[in-house]
């Protein structure tokens, strides 16, 4: 399979996968764990995306996946579409460290550089670990994630779940919206927790343009170079509570 060129020297197998990891060590300085105690228990939400956007064959998926977050609940905004994801994504080009834009790719944290440019958010802040990414989808609200996307990742299985095994791949951002802790999806009858996820590829992409990893996966795939960043601050709409994990999954009928 062919490669493409991305910023930094990177490759990737397929032109939708051109994230680009960058971490700057200032962030440590804003975790998302002040603001999610560690007292609070884990427990299971979802937060409503009601809208799907489709990059097509094109890169841009770190526009798409801040749009995407944009979108969601707790805080909805208006009017975001396809050609204000690509928006996102060439201004965060032009903010990322890597001078030029002749090269595909960009970062989650030029991403939040260029939606905070246009004034959605007052700051944001980034998950250290996968409990603060729980805890955030559990009381706070959706997050933005870059990641490994290996080959077996492309199509889920018909109840939703990837299997990721590791391969040829590209880095991806995505936006993850809920958690399950009991979810049925091994298909054995017991339950695993899993969080959901919606990707840029359509609707008809997955289960309604959405997808499941298992916990223990995605902590494994932040540990591989990852990074989750959370809005704080939102500047525009009104503001909603999460709906139980239950109704979110019944949504494509994957719990009874």
């Amino acid at each position: 399979m062919a490669s493409n060129r991305l910023k930094n020297g990177y490759t990737t197998i397929d032109r939708r996968l051109d994230r680009v990891p960058q971490f700057d060590e200032r962030s440590r300085n804003y975790p998302i764990r002040e603001m999610v105690t560690e007292r609070a228990p884990l427990r299971s939400a979802g937060w409503s995306c009601p809208s799907w956007l489709d990059q097509g064959n094109e890169g841009a998926c770190v526009g798409f996946a801040w749009s995407h977050e944009l979108i969601a609940t707790p805080v909805e905004v208006q009017g975001v579409d396809a050609s204000f994801a690509r928006g996102v994504y060439r201004e965060a080009q032009k903010v990322d460290e890597w001078p030029g834009e002749n090269y595909d790719g960009t970062s989650v944290l030029a991403g939040a550089k260029a939606v905070s440019a246009r004034g959605y958010m007052e700051e944001y802040r980034w998950a250290f670990g996968v409990d603060d990414v729980l805890r955030t989808l559990g009381y706070f609200g959706p997050v933005v994630i870059g990641i490994k996307w290996y080959d077996s990742m492309f199509q889920p299985a018909p109840n939703g779940l990837l299997e990721v095994s590791p391969g040829d791949f590209g880095g991806h951002a995505i936006l993850v919206r809920g958690v399950s802790l009991k979810a049925r999806l091994n298909g054995n009858g017991g339950t695993t927790p899993v969080v959901r996820l919606r990707n840029s590829w359509g609707r008809d992409w997955g289960v309604d343009g959405d997808c499941y990893l298992r916990v223990e996966d995605l902590e494994a795939l932040l540990k591989d170079d990852g990074e989750a960043c959370v809005p704080v601050e939102r500047r525009t709409g009104s503001s909603r509570a999460p709906h139980p994990d239950s109704e979110l999954l019944r949504e494509s009928g994957e719990v009874d």
